[in-house]
């Protein structure tokens, strides 16, 4: 498994609206997910969508942690995404956080520059 920064950029207007809309001012209303719950909705063995950026923008940005991209792609798939959104996934060899909080080294990945 690795670590990918996916950008997401909506497929128009309408799917950036349907995207940004609160679940309980759509129709029918639904229940408004916790970060926890939302943090479970969705993943699979394959592919877990750890982090999400979100503004008003026509793109938003995902952290996730995946087999491959292709593994992404289908997640989506799987959820009903693909409808809304094009998805590049790029693969990131270091993942350094500070919610993390380790006493781990930093990784630098082994190029020959």
């Amino acid at each position: 498994m690795n670590h990918y920064m996916c950008i997401h950029t909506f497929t128009s207007e309408e799917a950036r609206r349907e995207y940004l809309t609160p679940p309980e001012k759509r129709d029918p209303p639904e229940k408004r997910l916790t970060e926890k719950e939302w943090a479970s909705f969705g993943n699979s063995t394959k592919a877990t969508c750890l982090q999400e950026w979100l503004g008003d923008e026509e793109f938003f940005f995902c952290h996730w942690y995946a087999e491959s991209p292709d593994a992404i792609l289908e997640q989506l798939d799987i959820l009903g995404h693909t409808s809304l959104v094009i998805t590049a996934c790029y693969e990131m060899e270091r993942f350094t956080s500070a919610f993390r909080n380790s006493d781990e080294p930093r990784y630098y990945p082994d190029h020959d520059y």
